[in-house]
Protein backbone atom coordinates (compact mmCIF):
# COMPACT_ATOMS: atom_id res chain seq x y z
CA UNK A 1 0.00 0.00 0.00
CA UNK A 2 2.58 2.63 0.78
CA UNK A 3 4.19 1.54 -3.07
CA UNK A 4 0.87 3.05 -4.26
CA UNK A 5 0.74 6.02 -2.45
CA UNK A 6 4.69 6.83 -3.61
CA UNK A 7 3.49 6.36 -6.99
CA UNK A 8 0.15 8.63 -6.66
CA UNK A 9 2.26 11.16 -5.01
CA UNK A 10 5.18 11.62 -8.09
CA UNK A 11 2.37 11.06 -10.41
CA UNK A 12 1.15 14.30 -8.74
CA UNK A 13 4.24 15.78 -9.07
CA UNK A 14 4.55 15.16 -12.36
CA UNK A 15 1.07 16.35 -13.16
CA UNK A 16 1.72 19.41 -11.29
CA UNK A 17 4.95 20.22 -13.41
CA UNK A 18 3.02 19.39 -16.26
CA UNK A 19 0.05 22.01 -15.78
CA UNK A 20 2.39 24.74 -15.43
CA UNK A 21 3.74 24.43 -19.19
CA UNK A 22 -0.04 24.44 -20.85
CA UNK A 23 -1.55 27.90 -21.73
CA UNK A 24 -3.90 29.34 -19.31
CA UNK A 25 -6.72 28.98 -22.46
CA UNK A 26 -6.61 25.39 -21.81
CA UNK A 27 -5.77 25.67 -17.87
CA UNK A 28 -9.19 27.69 -17.26
CA UNK A 29 -10.63 24.46 -18.06
CA UNK A 30 -9.06 21.80 -15.55
CA UNK A 31 -8.90 23.82 -12.20
CA UNK A 32 -8.14 20.19 -10.95
CA UNK A 33 -4.58 20.29 -12.21
CA UNK A 34 -4.17 22.97 -9.56
CA UNK A 35 -3.27 22.93 -5.92
CA UNK A 36 -4.78 25.38 -3.85
CA UNK A 37 -3.17 27.48 -1.19
CA UNK A 38 -1.10 25.84 1.36
CA UNK A 39 -1.13 28.65 3.84
CA UNK A 40 2.48 27.32 4.67
CA UNK A 41 4.44 30.93 4.39
CA UNK A 42 5.81 29.86 1.52
CA UNK A 43 6.75 32.27 -1.53
CA UNK A 44 4.68 32.10 -3.97
CA UNK A 45 5.85 33.52 -7.45
CA UNK A 46 4.00 35.47 -9.69
CA UNK A 47 2.18 33.94 -12.31
CA UNK A 48 1.93 30.82 -10.03
CA UNK A 49 -1.51 29.21 -10.77
CA UNK A 50 -3.80 27.74 -8.23
CA UNK A 51 -7.44 26.38 -8.04
CA UNK A 52 -9.22 28.95 -5.74
CA UNK A 53 -13.11 28.10 -5.44
CA UNK A 54 -12.68 25.59 -8.42
CA UNK A 55 -11.49 28.11 -10.75
CA UNK A 56 -7.67 28.81 -11.84
CA UNK A 57 -6.45 32.19 -10.50
CA UNK A 58 -2.65 33.69 -10.89
CA UNK A 59 -0.59 35.16 -8.61
CA UNK A 60 -0.28 39.17 -9.96
CA UNK A 61 2.80 39.55 -7.98
CA UNK A 62 5.44 37.55 -5.54
CA UNK A 63 3.39 36.70 -2.43
CA UNK A 64 3.46 34.66 0.98
CA UNK A 65 1.24 31.85 1.31
CA UNK A 66 -0.49 33.35 3.78
CA UNK A 67 -4.71 33.74 4.71
CA UNK A 68 -3.73 37.31 4.35
CA UNK A 69 -2.82 36.98 0.64
CA UNK A 70 -5.66 34.69 -0.44
CA UNK A 71 -7.90 35.68 -3.52
CA UNK A 72 -10.59 36.44 -1.27
CA UNK A 73 -9.39 38.52 1.58
CA UNK A 74 -6.52 40.06 -1.13
CA UNK A 75 -7.81 40.16 -4.71
CA UNK A 76 -5.54 43.09 -6.46
CA UNK A 77 -2.29 40.11 -5.38
CA UNK A 78 -4.40 37.82 -7.74
CA UNK A 79 -5.88 37.02 -11.75
CA UNK A 80 -8.30 35.70 -12.92
CA UNK A 81 -7.64 33.35 -15.86
CA UNK A 82 -10.08 35.20 -18.34
CA UNK A 83 -11.61 32.44 -20.46
CA UNK A 84 -14.84 30.43 -21.08
CA UNK A 85 -14.78 26.93 -22.40
CA UNK A 86 -11.10 27.64 -23.39
CA UNK A 87 -12.15 30.62 -25.17
CA UNK A 88 -10.92 34.27 -23.95
CA UNK A 89 -13.20 36.57 -22.66
CA UNK A 90 -13.11 39.96 -24.45
CA UNK A 91 -12.86 42.86 -21.87
CA UNK A 92 -13.86 46.14 -21.47
CA UNK A 93 -10.96 47.59 -22.16
CA UNK A 94 -8.36 45.54 -24.87
CA UNK A 95 -4.63 47.02 -23.67
CA UNK A 96 -2.08 46.57 -26.41
CA UNK A 97 -0.63 43.37 -24.90
CA UNK A 98 -4.13 42.29 -24.48
CA UNK A 99 -4.87 42.81 -28.11
CA UNK A 100 -6.60 39.87 -30.01
CA UNK A 101 -5.46 38.52 -33.07
CA UNK A 102 -6.88 37.70 -36.49
CA UNK A 103 -9.35 34.76 -36.28
CA UNK A 104 -9.05 34.35 -32.57
CA UNK A 105 -12.31 34.06 -30.47
CA UNK A 106 -13.66 35.66 -27.83
CA UNK A 107 -16.38 35.83 -25.31
CA UNK A 108 -18.68 39.27 -25.22
CA UNK A 109 -21.67 38.72 -23.09
CA UNK A 110 -22.82 35.64 -23.64
CA UNK A 111 -21.71 35.10 -27.83
CA UNK A 112 -19.12 34.32 -29.38
CA UNK A 113 -17.10 36.77 -31.94
CA UNK A 114 -14.50 36.34 -34.20
CA UNK A 115 -11.79 38.62 -34.35
CA UNK A 116 -11.27 40.10 -38.49
CA UNK A 117 -7.80 42.02 -37.66
CA UNK A 118 -4.37 41.41 -35.86
CA UNK A 119 -3.93 43.82 -32.93
CA UNK A 120 -7.41 44.52 -32.49
CA UNK A 121 -8.11 46.62 -29.16
CA UNK A 122 -12.08 46.78 -29.83
CA UNK A 123 -14.71 45.42 -28.23
CA UNK A 124 -17.46 44.30 -30.58
CA UNK A 125 -20.09 47.18 -29.36
CA UNK A 126 -17.10 49.76 -29.82
CA UNK A 127 -15.80 48.65 -33.29
CA UNK A 128 -18.10 46.29 -35.07
CA UNK A 129 -16.37 45.82 -37.75
CA UNK A 130 -13.47 44.02 -36.54
CA UNK A 131 -15.65 41.69 -35.23
CA UNK A 132 -17.72 38.40 -36.92
CA UNK A 133 -20.54 37.07 -34.99
CA UNK A 134 -19.81 33.43 -34.18
CA UNK A 135 -22.81 31.42 -35.25
CA UNK A 136 -21.73 28.08 -35.56
CA UNK A 137 -21.78 27.83 -30.94
CA UNK A 138 -18.05 27.45 -30.43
Amino acid sequence: MIDRIERARQFRKSGVAWAKDIPDNEASTVPSLYEGMKYDGSLIKAGTRINWNDAVVKAAVDLWDNEENNPDNAPDLWKELQYKNGIRIIPEVISVTEAFSKDEKGWWGDEIYTSKVDNNVYTPEQYPDNWTKDESGV
